[in-house]
């Protein structure tokens, strides 16, 4: 997911599309047993000066696990915007290095950022039984 200013310079324009897909290394998800699927990546990068540029998109991905209240199977899509300004001198932050953007921990930060608190299979879910274990979307709980 490398970006090179180099080559948006050399063809004159001032701002280049781009589109990757992404396998992370790492589960980028704390939920338990949640894994996320394949990482799509769209946007646009702009140059903004010798060594600084901005870039936006949005990232596309699919969260399974459990639910936190059933803990029945369930997927989830996510779509977050990312937007950000680099330079080579930022002390703080992302940089460009050798006029190469690297996108990766951009695009991870945001996957965790927007990680959800509660992963519910869908927004009414009533949960289980605390008692019996029963889960209440699919039976009544008949504990006294």
């Amino acid at each position: 997911m490398l970006i090179d200013l180099k080559k948006i310079r050399a063809s004159g324009k001032e701002e280049e599309n781009f589109s990757f897909e992404y396998t992370p290394t790492e589960n980028l998800v704390g939920l338990p047993d949640a894994t996320i699927s394949l990482i799509k990546i769209n946007g646009t990068a702009y140059l903004t000066g010798r060594h600084s540029a901005y870039v936006e998109g949005e990232i596309s991905y699919s969260i399974t696990g459990s639910c936190t209240r059933c803990l029945g199977a369930t997927t989830k899509d996510f779509v977050v915007d990312f937007n950000e300004g680099l330079d080579m001198n930022n002390l703080e932050g992302y940089k460009i290095k050798n006029d190469i953007i690297d996108l990766t921990k951009i695009v991870n930060d945001r996957i965790i950022m927007n990680e959800p608190v509660n992963f519910l299979c869908r927004e009414n879910c009533k949960g289980i039984c605390v008692n019996c274990g029963v889960n209440l979307n699919e039976e009544s709980c008949k504990c006294k």
